[in-house]
């Protein structure tokens, strides 16, 4: 994983990166584990990653 992306411009950009046990958001630079819950960096992904997003589930309950 690299820590910067290009813009349009061909500028550098840092990626923002999510860690998919917490959520914890990261800048920049990966951390080797997660600050919040310990993941490894492997655990991240960055929020506009083309990896598959899974299905969510709606429950809906009558009062």
């Amino acid at each position: 994983m690299t820590d910067e992306a290009r813009d349009l411009n061909g500028e550098a950009v840092p990626l923002n990166w999510a860690c998919t046990n917490c959520g914890y958001r990261v800048e920049g630079e990966l951390p080797e584990k997660c600050p919040e819950c310990g993941a490894d960096k492997d655990q991240y992904v960055t929020p506009n990653a083309t990896a598959p997003v899974p299905p969510l589930t709606l429950t809906i309950s009558s009062h």
